[in-house]
């Protein structure tokens, strides 16, 4: 409700139609309509809230153009859709990750709109449901292994065809102090959720700019935008996910415009990574989403053909923006916070895949 009133009252397409109804309107609308306001509030309060919707007006309109300039930006100023040169049952999407978590929800939901899902996990197998799907094709991959990655990128594409869909979801979580992270856990971490990144795009994405073709999908995180303990080496994952998404885009915006580039940031999910935290995340305040909510928005910003940062936390999108505040007001805020994991009540598995 709270998030309705407040897109209401930012939308400068309700806040102008008020405006116009209370200033500009015939007489014959404007009169009887602050006739009846006038039995509820003062004629000094009517001016207020006049006042009042213009800066809520001015707010929204402003809002919406940087919006709307934003997405035209992340699409390399190219007005039209590049789906018209899609032919989605021929379509192949590369998802990694994709025996659990968002992996798996975005691979069989890719499969129900008749693309060809090519799976990529450590595991031996996919889940029985994923097994019997015609649609996805599974290999067993271990995307911290560059020469893994290139022997299964040359496996599909002799088997399969080119790629046109890159899903980078592949991710581990752990919590620690800092000054108890093992090497171990730290290059393993790297090593999946951002390391990986540079061998999948390497292997795939030329034949995309080979053709001025394709997607590539990066699963970043609210992470990105906060750093919080016991989960440091986890944000700065996610951080330099967010650098890479840039850094892609900027390279591909000089080769292949056409290429499209999104970068995914959801916050807490359903998934393994909170597992046993789930009441600790909503005392903290915060949403906890259906995972399916996550895989249905990347897999509409897929089918759209058109590339941009979807940021997926209601309620909690100005996080987004937290870094561009005065350090001493977004430490406060970060400090008044605390903690929302706790170390000692989850310990995450290195192998485990988690978005």
């Amino acid at each position: 409700m709270a998030s309705t009133v407040t897109k209401a009252a930012f939308s400068p397409v309700v806040t102008g139609a008020l405006l116009l109804a209370l200033t500009k309107a015939p007489p014959n609308v404007r009169e009887p309509l602050l006739q009846q306001l006038s039995q509820y509030v003062s004629a000094e309060n009517i001016t207020r809230i006049i006042t009042g919707l213009k800066w809520l007006f001015g707010l929204g309109l402003t809002g919406t153009v940087n919006t709307f300039l934003s997405e035209l930006a992340q699409n390399n100023w190219r007005w039209s859709s590049e789906k018209h040169r899609y032919d989605w049952p021929n379509e192949i999407v590369v998802v990694t990750g994709a025996a659990s978590g968002f992996g798996r929800l975005l691979a069989l939901d890719f499969a129900s709109h008749g693309l060809r899902v090519m799976a990529l996990d450590v595991h031996d197998s996919l889940p029985k449901d994923m097994q019997s799907n015609s649609r996805i094709s599974y290999y067993k991959c271990d995307v911290t292994d560059s020469d893994a990655i290139n022997a299964t990128a040359q496996a599909i594409q002799s088997q399969h065809g080119h790629p046109s869909i890159l899903i980078n979801n592949a991710g581990i979580g752990f919590t620690s102090r800092i000054v108890d992270c093992k090497p171990k856990q730290i290059q393993k971490i790297f090593g999946v959720n951002i390391m990986s990144h540079y061998y999948t795009v390497a292997a795939f994405v030329p034949a995309m700019i080979a053709r001025r073709k394709g997607h590539v999908i990066t699963i970043a995180s609210m992470a990105s935008f906060v750093t919080s303990s016991p989960i440091v080496p986890y944000c700065n994952t996610k951080v330099a996910a967010l650098s890479f998404h840039e850094g892609l885009t900027s390279e591909l915006r000089a080769v292949a415009p056409e290429i499209k580039t999104t970068c995914v940031h959801p916050t807490w999910a359903r998934t393994a990574i909170i597992q046993g935290q789930e009441e600790q995340i909503k005392k903290a305040g915060m949403n906890v989403l259906e995972p399916q909510v996550i895989a249905d928005a990347i897999v509409k910003q897929v089918l759209s053909a058109r590339g941009g940062q979807l940021i997926i936390a209601p309620g909690f999108t100005w996080l987004a923006n937290l870094r561009a505040w005065p350090w001493w007001l977004s430490s406060f805020i970060t400090s008044r916070s605390g903690p929302v994991i706790e170390e000692d009540e989850v310990k995450l598995p290195l192998a485990g895949k988690v978005a």
